[in-house]
């Protein structure tokens, strides 16, 4: 009961009552003569930005061709997490994601039911698609080699799909392209939050992770105006955490979720920036160049055409990705234990992935 409740509280928070919820829902995904006559929520997910509910469905006339549930995305309820979403336009661009851009990528994503937003009330609505029977990757446990390998192709088909298409897609007033202007900002905000970051996690950083934040706060405007030719749509929160995996042949091998961070950028980034936060160092090592040439082999499949060195130099490139993330995510959002372990695992591994393969080298 208490679940419920606080699943009730969230909708309504968002301006979903069980009447408004219903009627919603039965236009969203019924079929024009059935309707929508119970819904029973329940909270789910971990995300710091967003909240989730999956809801259960009862239809007025049972029916085999209607979903048994949906998930609803919605704004948060957590105040420091809401402004930060407001700051960095998250909401906006999930909602721009799903409305302007889903329909033309090969990756799996959940099909999109509802697509809509307030923007001057900082709030959106997404019902989805429930993918079940799956699991939900898990940052802090990290993956096995065989998703690894899902993860970099899942990636490759977002590259591939929207590779070449950067006047198209930056004509978008969600999307975010890489300029001067935009990484002089990007640094100022690094600059503004690393202190913070340094304050809070100093005891759970060795000193080689301290210096590698102090190397890229030093280099950080230098790291970004490397990156300035955009190849294609990145995803921005490639991770284990945005990620379901299919338990049987009932649901898709791996789907991606959570599109609150999607710009133009390097391809690599995603895959440099999942793969540092999900292999323990030994293993990423060890398998490095099967998973890169998984990758560059996917790409091929659709068209694109990428060196092994290009693909190397892109990928030591985007290494510290991940530590970026945590530095400035984790000064944005409502801290929680989780996320603080979760910053962790990205800083650290990230911190790892850049020093091996040397990125400091490539500014040089």
């Amino acid at each position: 009961m208490a679940e419920t409740e606080a699943a009730w509280a969230m909708l309504t928070d968002n301006g979903l009552g069980p009447d408004q919820l219903g009627a919603l829902l039965t236009e969203a995904v019924g079929d024009g003569s059935n309707k929508v006559s119970a819904v029973t929520p329940k909270v789910i997910g971990t995300g710091q930005v967003g909240e989730n509910v999956r809801c259960s469905l009862t239809w007025t006339v049972s029916s085999d061709e209607l979903p048994s549930s949906v998930v609803v995305k919605m704004a948060s309820s957590d105040p420091t997490s809401r402004a930060a979403a407001e700051a960095t336009r998250t909401y906006v661009r999930e909602v721009g994601f799903y409305r302007d851009v889903a329909g033309s990528v090969t990756i799996r994503i959940p099909a999109a039911y509802h697509v809509s937003e307030e923007r001057d009330q900082n709030r959106f609505v997404l019902v989805m698609e429930d993918i079940t029977p799956a699991r939900v990757g898990d940052q802090l446990s990290g993956c096995g080699l065989a998703e690894a390998t899902m993860a970099v192709q899942a990636a490759a088909d977002l590259h591939g799909s929207t590779w070449g298409r950067a006047d198209e897609l930056a004509a978008l007033d969600w999307v975010d392209s890489p300029t001067e202007e935009r990484a002089a900002e990007r640094t100022g905000l690094f600059d503004m939050v690393f202190p913070g970051f340094v304050d809070r996690y100093r005891e759970r950083l060795t000193a080689d992770e301290l210096a590698f934040g102090q190397w890229l706060s030093a280099n950080y405007q230098t790291w970004q105006e490397a990156r300035l030719e955009p190849q294609c749509l990145i995803h921005g929160d490639f991770r284990l955490d945005n990620m379901l995996f299919g338990t049987t042949g009932e649901a898709p091998p791996i789907t991606t979720v959570d599109w609150q961070t999607p710009s133009l950028g390097y391809g690599l980034s995603d895959v440099a920036y999942f793969l540092s936060g999900s292999l323990e160092a030994d293993e990423l090592a060890t398998n490095e160049p099967a998973l890169l040439g998984t990758y560059r082999g996917r790409l091929a499949e659709q068209g694109v055409t990428l060196s092994e060195e290009q693909v190397w130099r892109d990928y030591r490139l985007a290494a510290p990705g991940g530590y970026v993330m945590a530095v400035i995510a984790s000064q944005l959002v409502g801290q929680t234990e989780r996320g603080d372990d979760m910053f962790m695992v990205m800083a650290k591994g990230a911190a790892a992935q850049a020093l091996r393969v040397d990125t400091a080298g490539l500014l040089d």
